[in-house]
């Protein structure tokens, strides 16, 4: 029988981190308690300065993605589907626009992903999952600092967050973070959300381990932006690079890694001279249902609804059977 652990979740007393993420107060409380926070974050000359520089390196190596690495079905990931020299051309603008108010923000933070996120207009679906984990999260927050280049709301893809999530579901992930809600069906995870819309300039920090979903984009004009994951400067950045399967989930091999790692991405494997591969791992693996999702969280179970009454048939049967 699977237990809790093989799903990702983390025994409570492992799950407190103590080291700070943000400066303020107030919203370092909300962080650790919903797992992101919304604030200003960049002013309309920066935005427009990111949006025209995303456009320009689209204009200089022919597409941010070739058409044969996206399924526009999904939304368009830098770090994922775009060439190479786009990525690092990408990374350089986004830390040179990001850092100086991320460093206001942020406690002794260093930038490890910087990843354009585009749905054009139709497309751009991101469905449930939590981000790749790339610290230690039984003793580390890494945060994605995700700011809107538009006005983001549901109408053309903002997220929507699963409250709290973060605190226990904790589980090291690779490429195959997505396939742990496969079997979820939106509509039944979508009353447990919480929709964060924020005009452009705006952050949403959120700690990677927090389950959330967008929508695609219903509107005429493409959604744009960012997704720069900062991780603390003392936490060694790792990636589970999957090789292979095992009885309890996936064979993995760990490597600790620089932010060139991504430069070079493809199928979940990096740069490896910007890698230590420091060993094999058997990960505990297996896909959520929507019952033990809820168990996990402490969040309460709906019983199951009763069986229908059978009076009228049996009182049928039992006249016919004389």
């Amino acid at each position: 029988m699977r237990t809790l652990a093989d799903h990702g979740f983390l025994p409570d007393g492992d799950c407190h981190i103590e080291r700070r993420v943000l400066r303020d107060d107030a919203l370092q409380r909300q962080l650790e308690d919903v797992g992101w926070v919304a604030l200003p974050f960049i002013d309309p000359a920066d935005v427009r300065r990111l949006v025209d520089g995303y456009d320009e390196l689209a204009q200089r190596f022919g597409g941010a993605s070739a058409p044969e690495d996206y399924d526009d079905t999904y939304a368009e990931f830098s770090i994922i589907h775009s060439r190479p020299d786009f990525r690092r051309a990408a990374y350089d603008l986004i830390c040179e626009v990001l850092l100086p108010p991320a460093r206001e923000h942020l406690v002794d933070h260093r930038p490890l992903i910087a990843n354009f996120v585009n749905k054009p207009p139709g497309t751009g679906v991101v469905p449930t999952h939590q981000n790749f984990s790339v610290v230690d999260e039984s003793r580390f927050r890494s945060v994605s600092v995700w700011v809107a280049l538009v006005d983001c709301t549901n109408e053309n893809g903002a997220m929507s967050m699963l409250d709290g999530s973060h605190r226990r579901l904790r589980s090291r992930r690779g490429m195959w973070a997505y396939q742990c809600f496969s079997g979820i069906d939106h509509d039944e995870v979508a009353s447990l959300l919480t929709p964060v819309e924020v005009p452009a300039g705006h952050a949403v920090i959120l700690d990677d381990a927090l389950v959330h979903y967008s929508p695609p984009n219903a509107t005429d004009h493409r959604r744009l932006a960012i997704q720069f994951v900062m991780v603390p400067e003392e936490a060694p950045a790792i990636w589970y690079e999957q090789v292979g399967e095992t009885p309890s989930g996936i064979d993995a091999t760990r490597w600790e890694i620089d932010e060139a790692w991504f430069f070079d991405f493809w199928h979940g494997s990096g740069d490896r001279a910007h890698g230590t591969d420091t060993g094999r791992t058997d990960l505990r693996f297996a896909p959520l249902d929507l019952s033990t999702l809820r168990r996990g969280l402490g969040l309460e179970v709906p019983p199951a609804p009763a069986a229908p009454r059978q009076r009228g048939l049996r009182a049928r049967i039992s006249r016919l059977s004389r």
